[in-house]
């Protein structure tokens, strides 16, 4: 967790100022606090995403494993936007999204990229 901590906080100082339409300003406690809401929020989808998928399995006794896949893949890639659209909303003062498409969607993306390196070998071969 410390390193998706520290990780975020890094991308949020260098990497996504870079990005058109996502404006971050302060310094760098500002970017610790964005990122310890971001890890939240990410953690929060996630939670929601594994409660939907059981129940969707469970609904179809099974059958929407079919469906759950293509829900995963594309909650995969687009969580970290959505993590980050809400900490914009949560942290209006640090973080500014100009357009959702494509700003949010490529700082997600990154960040997505930045969570996955993350991960240890074990859990990485697991998704």
């Amino acid at each position: 967790m410390l390193v998706r901590v520290t990780l975020v906080t890094a991308a949020l100082i260098y990497i996504l100022p870079t990005i058109a339409g996502v404006h971050v300003k302060g310094d760098i406690w500002g970017a610790l606090a964005a990122s310890l809401v971001f890890n939240l929020v990410f953690w929060a989808l996630e939670c929601l995403l594994a409660v939907i998928v059981l129940g969707i399995n469970i609904g179809t006794l099974g059958l929407g494993l079919f469906i759950t896949g293509a829900v995963k893949l594309v909650a995969a890639a687009l969580s970290p936007s959505l993590a980050l659209m809400g900490t914009a909303q949560v942290l209006p003062g640090y973080i500014h999204i100009g357009n959702y498409f494509p700003g949010a969607v490529s700082a997600g993306l990154v960040l997505g990229g930045l969570l996955w390196a993350s991960l240890p070998n074990k859990k990485r071969e697991a998704h």
